[in-house]
């Protein structure tokens, strides 16, 4: 008998051996219903029968746990074996170990990052008792648009109809001025801090208890501004109050009015809003005193409240929202003035899950961006697991005739399924680990970068994260071993003992998927390269541009006094007062106030109308406009091309010098080729419908305001002239920024220690916000594109060692006929040229497409800019070339007749 049907013949018999086993239970069935039927025959009942033939049989029972078990232990020992096998084998491939664990390692945690992001954004609930019942209620607009806000008069006519199957709640984002502490040792100076005004019943409805004193009363949900009470989160009372525990029932300024903290909130309650930890809680009802600018008891007024509430129990979403659609109807009827919509319908009222309303405040471009990044590394991670299950494929192609023995000496299919997926689970395993450590250095890049947009995200991996991290490691074990698996567990016996290579010939078969993998990895891996080098090319060019302003040596403290309860000559005072301080600090070589900061967000445009044109000022078009005090050209170091800048005379309000200050651009706009000096415009900003003429004054030079796109026409107007409760302080001076801020804040202080200043920070930090975009993306997809890059290089190589392998007969008989070295080389590396060619090609025309989609975000450079899109192609061809040489090298290298007897 041959060796072949030898081990044919084993096979059979195991295959046997296992029929038999599964035939155990049937066995004892039958021999059970036989000695049931003898009994009954001897004159028994059925079931006296039944019971008799089960003690009797207990025996037999016994013995067939006790094979069961045999049969457990065998198995436990095998996978053993197969664990202490594969982690032999690994150990005995260092370098394709690492390299394995390392590609997976980046996989599995630039997914575990941006999930971490998803979840703290969008997935994790707040902190409540039965989150699943906390729903966010949207009331729509008169668009008929829903959207999760309300008045105070709306949500008291929902509460009212609605408490049977949701109790609502109403609340309110505000900034809260928190008023110096001298009470103690450690004097603490004011700030602001992100608090909330809140119906009384919030703390009760989302099941929070506070860790010290209470929570609201319901009275204090009633009477208007006569419960000056406030729950502090207790990240503040450590912070600010260092744990003290006497702190509930003592008195704290918020927004200039005594308040007393009658609770602590629990430690893991960050408040209702994602994104941002909320500090101070008060009741809704003391609005006018701390938000007056809120109007949330005016019924005209806009619509502040966030609505959010928890189903009663035993009510469905769905049973909810028939009594809502109701409700609306009612509404409509009794109030169509402010019930109806743009087309005479009711205003929709909807019920959707927490998470909701911060799907609505981020924006559905927010979100939509954070699904598709999750995609695009979820997608690198499936071409990470395709290139090692190559890289794996090649290795067990080494391992053939290892296989083949295992299987000639009666080992089964499953059997060598199994130490395989063993030694996969393995490389999963340690990838998981390393994944836990990418993704945790991942999130906390993630929050560094959110820190300048005023993110405040929780981006831990708790168990959800977790939990995810290691449903994509078991999928990676699958992913990466079960067609290598597969592939070994049928080798050909015959082909293998006898090693013959007719077995090879299959290979260019087996090999056209793996070819068309590897070349959308050259495809995907040219696109996010030339993406990410516009991108990165474009904050170069940023970096260098002319701003119109000097920002280096620039410091900018800013406040906002209506917190304070500030009237509008008591901030023009504090504004004069502060300034003349500042500037009189040793080191400072100029001072200035200004409503808006270039590149620093918030600058507005105003409607406006030049004279002699016929549209009002309220309907004209509009500018950018920011109010300046005098000497914020010299401090900007704005370069003043004609006229004048502003003096002290141009600051009385409601004087007879109306001026302006305008660029090159609304000069060139408006009055092209002519003196803009005396001429005149109007700002719709006054509350006549005819605003006064302001007269033009200076020209200065163009700029960049409040974005980097090109000029702009941009228009100055005197501080005060046009009134700001909020300003910023702007100091130039040689040296560590941080201390003059520090110097700027003790003279704030100095003249009001409860006033706390918003925002400090050097003008050059505005620069770096406005290039975050650029320098977010640019660096993501420049990582995904090297990721990418990395593992198209590996299945290159991957592909080509495989290759060498399975032709090795091939390449030997081609020697002995006389190849050259370079004729193999050239066989080898010819191939890989050609699908690295068909690659870029379909790269080259994907990324031309989708430059043009990042024109928006490119800055002085060209979608199609002629130096990306040829160092990238480049680039990719040389690390093709090299992929591919190696192993053509080493098959290239090997002796004709080594090659000849080597499967």
């Amino acid at each position: 008998m041959s060796f072949a049907a030898r081990a044919r013949s084993i096979a059979r018999n195991w295959f046997r051996r296992v029929e038999l086993d599964r035939d155990l239970d049937a066995e004892v069935n039958a021999y059970l219903d036989l000695l049931t039927e003898e009994k009954i025959a001897a004159g028994m009942s059925p079931r006296a029968a039944l019971r008799a033939a089960r003690i009797e049989m207990g025996g037999i029972e016994h013995v067939k746990s006790q094979v069961r078990d045999s049969r457990a232990g065998a198995l436990a020992e095998t996978v053993a074996q197969d664990i202490r096998y594969g982690a032999r084998g690994l150990r005995r491939n260092p370098g394709l170990t690492a390299i394995v664990v390392a590609i997976l390692a980046l996989g599995i945690g630039a997914n575990g990052a941006v999930f971490a992001l998803l979840d703290a954004l969008l997935l994790r609930p707040i902190t409540t008792v039965d989150p699943e019942r906390v729903v966010v209620l949207f009331t729509g607009d008169y668009g008929g648009h829903p959207k999760p806000f309300a008045t105070r008069s709306e949500f008291d006519q929902l509460r009212a109809r609605s408490d049977a199957v949701v109790e609502l709640v109403a609340h309110v984002p505000t900034p809260f001025s928190l008023g110096a502490d001298r009470t103690t040792a450690g004097a603490v100076e004011s700030e602001v801090v992100l608090g909330e005004l809140a119906s009384g019943n919030m703390f009760t409805v989302l099941g929070i208890e506070p860790d010290a004193g209470r929570s609201f009363l319901p009275e204090e949900d009633r009477a208007g501004g006569t419960h000056p009470v406030a729950v502090i989160s207790h990240r503040l009372w450590q912070r600010r109050f260092g744990g003290d525990p006497s702190l509930v029932g003592r008195a704290v300024r918020l927004n200039g009015h005594p308040f007393t903290i009658v609770g602590v909130a629990p430690e893991d309650f960050r408040g209702t809003i994602r994104g941002a930890v909320t500090d101070v809680w008060v009741p809704l009802t003391m609005q006018a005193q701390v938000a007056p600018s809120k109007s949330v008891f005016d019924p005209l007024a806009s619509r502040p409240l966030l609505l959010m509430g928890r189903l009663r129990p035993g009510v469905t979403v769905g049973a909810a929202q028939k009594v809502l659609d109701h409700i609306a109807a009612e509404l409509q009827e009794q109030h169509p003035e402010t019930w109806s919509d743009a087309r005479a319908r009711a205003r929709p009222l909807t019920l959707a899950s927490e998470g909701g309303g911060d799907l609505f405040l981020f924006g559905r471009d927010a979100v939509d961006g954070l699904v598709l990044l999750l995609a695009v590394v979820g997608v690198v991670l499936l071409l990470a697991c395709a290139n090692v299950s190559g890289l794996l494929l090649t290795r067990a192609s080494a391992r053939r005739k290892e296989f083949t023995v295992r299987v000639a000496l009666g080992a089964g299919r499953v059997r060598l399924i199994r130490q395989l997926m063993t030694e996969s689970l393995l490389l999963s395993i340690a990838s998981g680990a390393a994944g836990l450590i990418v993704g945790r250095l991942g999130a906390d890049l993630l929050s560094r970068v959110a820190a300048p947009i005023r993110l405040d995200l929780d981006l831990g991996l708790d168990a959800r994260v977790i939990a995810f991290i290691c449903g994509i490691t078991l999928a990676t074990t699958l992913l990466i071993g079960l067609i290598p698996a597969l592939s070994a567990s049928r080798p050909d016996l015959q082909s293998a003992l006898k090693d013959d290579a007719s077995a090879a010939g299959a290979w260019p078969r087996r090999g056209r998927m793996r070819s068309a993998m590897i070349v959308v990895q050259l495809a995907l891996s040219l696109v996010l390269l030339i993406a990410a080098g516009l991108l990165l090319r474009s904050l170069a060019s940023a970096r260098t541009a002319r701003l119109g302003f000097e920002p280096d040596n620039l410091v900018a403290a800013t406040v906002d006094l209506s917190l304070e309860g500030y009237s509008r000559a008591e901030t023009e005072a504090f504004g004069r007062r502060w300034l003349e301080r500042v500037r009189a600090l040793p080191g400072v070589s100029g001072a200035c106030l200004a409503a808006r900061l270039p590149l620093g967000g918030g600058i507005g445009p105003w409607n406006y109308t030049v004279e002699g044109s016929r549209a009002p000022a309220s309907d004209g078009p509009a500018v950018l406009t920011t109010a300046v005090s005098p000497g914020y050209f010299d401090v900007m170091r704005i370069r003043l091309l004609r006229g004048r800048a502003f003096d002290d005379g141009d600051l009385r309000r409601g004087g007879e010098r109306l001026v302006v200050v305008v660029n090159q651009s609304f000069a060139r706009a408006h009055w092209p080729g002519e003196d803009p000096i005396g001429k005149r415009l109007q700002i719709g900003t006054g509350p006549s419908l005819e605003p006064p003429y302001l007269t033009v004054v200076g020209l200065v030079e163009d700029g960049k305001y409040d974005s980097l796109e090109e000029a702009r026409p941009f228009v100055y107007v005197p501080l005060w002239q046009h009134f700001h409760w909020d300003f910023s302080l702007v100091v130039r001076a040689p040296g560590d920024p941080s201390g003059w801020l520090s110097a700027v804040r003790r003279e704030a202080h100095r003249l009001d220690e409860n006033v706390a200043l918003t925002d400090e920070r050097g003008v050059t930090d505005n620069l770096k916000l406005a290039l975050l975009p650029l320098r977010l993306l640019g660096a993501i997809l420049a990582a995904l594109g090297l990721l990418v890059l990395a593992i198209a290089a590996l299945g290159l190589y991957g592909l080509m060692s495989y290759s060498v392998a399975q032709r090795t007969r091939e390449i030997g008989i081609r020697r002995a006929l006389g190849a050259r070295e370079r004729d193999v080389v050239r066989l080898v590396v010819g191939h890989c040229m050609r699908l690295t060619a068909i690659g870029l090609t379909i790269g080259l025309a994907a990324a031309a497409v989708i430059a043009h989609r990042l024109s928006d975000l490119l800055y002085a450079v060209s979608p199609i800019d002629p130096l990306t899109f040829v160092a990238s192609p480049l680039l990719l061809t040389a690390v093709a070339l090299l992929a591919s040489y190696l192993p053509a090298r080493r098959g290239a290298r090997l002796e004709p007749m080594s090659a000849l007897h080597r499967q």
